[in-house]
């Protein structure tokens, strides 16, 4: 899928939702798995074209959410949640993005 495809945009956008998407949900301390494993199927579906300027949307949705996720692992603990699933997930999302837009 390319990453400036409106379902895309979407989708991603839908992961900030406070009640329907997991990084809205994290910010609760609320881990869902079954929204942590579709995002992160989402994240790996993107491809970014070589050469092609990255989209204003797409960079605003997904360059915030590894430190986002990293914030809420304690805040998921303190809610009884899986720490560690949540730490799996965090780390899944930075891995991706990284691939995603690239490192210094």
């Amino acid at each position: 899928m390319k990453h400036s495809d409106p379902a895309v945009l979407e989708a991603l956008d839908l992961a900030w939702d406070d009640e329907d998407g997991v990084l809205g949900k994290l910010r609760d301390g609320q881990f869902d798995a079954a929204l942590a494993e579709g995002y992160v199927r989402l994240l790996h579906g993107i491809e970014i074209e070589e050469g092609v300027a990255l989209h204003a949307d797409f960079v605003r949705l997904i360059w915030f959410a590894p430190l986002f996720s990293e914030w809420q692992i304690p805040r998921v603990a303190e809610h009884g949640g899986n720490a560690q699933e949540a730490s799996n997930f965090s780390d899944k999302i930075r891995e991706r993005v990284m691939e995603l837009l690239g490192t210094p």
